[in-house]
């Protein structure tokens, strides 16, 4: 008799292979200039309303602040690109990893040069999660009947203990660093990582309990841009600003996921 040697599937070069042309194609589609065109203008009525008042405070508030350093136009872009990526989340379209890979990218100079420690950890943090974001939402969103947009998931009472214990732990690092850096405002600063992590973790595998870390996050930040407008840092009223804009967008993104998705 032959024994059956495993049970279980090993990965070959062959696998290795498929999920890397899966993942480049949806790179490819993800970034696409036509892709992103359409997923903004199939958006629904009151998603796009939302889109262009959003834009219209952003841009309002950068031309009358009427500074036109490197900083602030780093800044204005930072909140475009965070806009968009934020009402395309709230809809589930896999383009707001396009748009989130830019904004992390210019938010992460903005927090140099404000030297908050801990948001620099986030906003890299957030910037390698984009793509970790593209291959799992591509895959789910392909796998769904609409092919369009991505299904909201539950999590379970033992999944949210979890969470809370390792972002109280997270913190508890974070601020001990930032201490050792000389980081600004490290007790607020401190929260941004722990909160960004299960925010973007549960962003990724389509939990609707994000929205609960990104409002607690969102408000945080408010009062960390308030505070660095206060000492005129570098780009601070327009990163407050957005703080404001997102904090607002998070309650739409909470009743679309928590609510909406559950009528479709």
């Amino acid at each position: 008799m032959v024994e059956n040697v495993s049970m279980h599937h090993t990965p070959n070069k062959k696998d290795v292979y498929n999920q890397l042309n899966e993942f480049f194609y949806l790179i490819k589609k993800t970034f696409s200039i036509k892709n992103n065109w359409r997923e903004l203008v199939t958006l629904k009525k009151v998603t796009l309303i939302i889109l262009f008042g959003l834009l219209a405070v952003q841009v309002g508030s950068f031309l009358l602040a009427n500074q036109y350093n490197a900083a602030s136009v780093i800044g204005i872009f930072t909140g475009i690109t965070e806009i968009i990526s934020l009402i395309l989340c709230d809809q589930g379209r896999l383009t707001t990893y396009s748009w989130g890979a830019l904004s992390a990218g210019a938010w992460l100079f903005t927090d140099f040069e404000n030297r908050l420690i801990g948001d620099i950890y986030s906003q890299i943090f957030y910037f390698v999660m984009q793509f970790v974001g593209i291959y799992v939402w591509g895959r789910d969103i392909e796998n769904q009947n609409n092919g369009i947009e991505l299904k909201s998931r539950k999590m379970t009472w033992l999944q949210g203990g979890f969470w809370i214990v390792f972002s109280i732990i997270l913190y508890l690092i974070v601020l001990y660093t930032s201490k050792k850096l000389n980081g600004t405002q490290i007790y607020l600063d401190a929260t941004l990582l722990p909160l960004g992590i299960v925010g973007q973790v549960l962003m990724t595998y389509g939990y609707r309990s994000q929205w609960i870390a990104w409002i607690a996050l969102d408000v945080i930040n408010v009062v960390v841009w308030f505070n660095q407008l206060e000492v005129s840092s570098p780009a601070s009223l327009s990163m407050l600003v957005l703080q404001i804009l997102m904090t607002v967008n998070a309650f739409y993104g909470a009743y679309m996921w928590f609510y909406d998705n559950d009528q479709n």
